[in-house]
């Protein structure tokens, strides 16, 4: 693992390095880090969090929902197979989805094909603020009923969610 970054080492990255290094903060969708790094230097790491926040915002639905369809499905074939970004590896392992029993898998997986079948992309939490199982299932039980429009709004909070937590990692907000 890379040593945590300060805001000056940030400031001091070159382009194609900061694109490098933020580049799966948001789920295998590097054009946000490509767009951020216009903005350095930042003042503060919030500043730098809330530029790639106000980035996702500020995307058409139709963006918005391609960044979604990038998110694998929790506990899924991705994670069986090795797949998963280091990052989601991480996230899974973190909240016990590589450790689900066959009965739980099941009843997750069955829920996420119905969610996708209904909203078009796979469900998306930050299960590092959600981190039991039961708190997962509860929210895709809950979410599921949600209308398109709210469940695309709660959904890019959760991509927001994630991409912070995910930059967090990268630097060294002390």
């Amino acid at each position: 693992m890379r040593p945590k970054l300060t805001l000056e080492q940030l400031n001091g990255l070159a382009t194609a390095e900061f694109h490098k290094t933020f580049e799966n903060v948001i789920e295998s969708w590097p054009e946000g880090a490509i767009f951020c790094s216009a903005l350095l230097p930042f003042k503060s790491f919030d500043g730098m969090i809330t530029a790639f926040q106000n980035y996702i915002d500020r995307l058409p639905a139709d963006t918005k929902l391609k960044i979604l369809r990038l998110y694998p499905d929790l506990a899924g074939k991705l994670l069986d197979s090795h797949e998963l970004t280091g990052d989601s590896s991480i996230e899974h392992a973190a909240a016990g989805l590589d450790k689900l029993s066959t009965e739980d898998r099941a009843k997750l997986t069955e829920m996420n094909e119905s969610y996708k079948t209904k909203f078009g992309f796979p469900f998306v939490i930050c299960v590092r603020e959600a981190s039991k199982f039961d708190i997962i299932l509860r929210s895709v039980t809950e979410r599921i009923h949600n209308t398109p429009d709210q469940e695309l709004e709660t959904a890019i909070g959760e991509v927001k969610k994630i991409c912070r937590l995910r930059i967090l990692q990268l630097i060294d907000n002390l």
